[in-house]
């Protein structure tokens, strides 16, 4: 940013183009820097995107003018700097969240601060009571909230456990669906690779659970409807009880210790 003078703010609120014209400029680097920031993510930035954000980031540099209640330079910059950040995070969600509602992308952030980051266990924490509340989603709607805030660019992620030969270099899911399937990488659709990530997330559950205790695993796997036990919920410990012959009064505590311990046993073997 380049030096601006109170005079010039005030007068740029008073809608003087020479002024306007001076506090466009002076914010223009920082519009730059944000937009490239707010444009990237897995290491790669949408050139396209952050055009589109610049542009909107100084579209909202004009029209902040007017809401602009302070006197002096520093407050005038931190409101802008507040200002872009706030519309550059709101465009880029709506650009990037196709398929599912703003609302459905805000709740699938939140599980996924939740989740320490990881988009696969934030799927499953929407569809969980415990988390989400009244929010919580389907299996289906959490699906497609995950594919909508990653996109395909996770496609190119390494892949842990696949290392590559030459140092340096990694091995990406791309590479491996195309080794296990035989199929040529231009022949692979989306689907095929979001079914293979799935299939290895599944493993990746049903192994945590096997290196746990047999009561906590059940009571697990009935919160959440997993295979062969079933979806229980945790409104109907009278029937986990019965059925499982465990003492209903405690199940909770079995429930949750058994989170902790599954977190702890999920976070170890990421």
């Amino acid at each position: 940013m380049i030096d601006l003078s109170e005079a010039q703010i005030a007068a740029a609120k008073a809608n003087d183009l020479e002024a306007v014209t001076a506090v466009v400029s002076a914010t223009e680097e920082r519009v730059q820097q944000l937009s490239w920031r707010y444009a990237t993510g897995s290491g790669r930035t949408d050139q396209d995107l952050a055009e589109d954000l610049a542009q909107t980031g100084r579209i909202a540099v004009w029209e902040a003018l007017s809401r602009f209640n302070g006197t002096t330079v520093a407050e005038f910059f931190t409101f802008i700097d507040r200002t872009l950040k706030g519309v550059m995070s709101d465009t880029r969600k709506e650009e990037t969240r196709q398929g599912v509602s703003r609302a459905v992308a805000a709740d699938f952030e939140r599980a996924l601060s939740i989740a320490g980051g990881d988009p696969y266990e934030a799927e499953w924490l929407v569809t969980t009571k415990e988390a989400m509340g009244d929010r919580k989603m389907s299996p289906e709607m959490a699906y497609a909230a995950r594919l909508s805030y990653q996109g395909l660019e996770y496609l190119d992620a390494p892949v842990k456990g696949h290392e590559s030969d030459n140092p340096g270099d990694y091995v990406t899911l791309a590479d491996t669906l195309v080794s296990e399937s035989g199929v040529p990488a231009d022949l692979l659709e989306p689907a095929d690779f979001a079914r293979a990530r799935r299939k290895r997330t599944t493993e990746k559950v049903h192994g945590t659970l096997n290196k746990m205790g047999g009561q906590q695993r059940t009571v697990l796997m009935a919160l959440t409807g997993i295979d062969p036990v079933g979806f229980y919920g945790a409104e109907h410990d009278d029937d986990i009880a019965a059925d499982f012959e465990m003492p209903r009064y405690r199940i909770p505590v079995i429930r949750n210790k058994g989170k902790a311990r599954f977190a702890e046993l999920w976070t170890a073997a990421a």
